[in-house]
């Protein structure tokens, strides 16, 4: 499993969301369940950006 780093930049705040997924597409999938919630309170303008994976068990 690796972790996949969005960085998700609100204006005034700058959050980096680290998302556990077995693929970059299950991450994306995740990913639009964040913006979708983060549509629900009322952030009407924010970017989202792919910053990098974090792979487990890496030596």
């Amino acid at each position: 499993m690796k972790q996949f780093v969005f960085l998700i930049d609100l204006g005034e705040d700058k959050r980096e969301y680290k998302i556990a997924a077995s693929g970059m597409t299950e991450a994306v999938a995740k990913i639009k369940e964040v913006k979708n919630q983060l549509k629900q309170e009322n952030y009407s303008k924010f970017k989202i950006q792919f910053k990098g994976v974090i792979y487990e068990n890496a030596s």
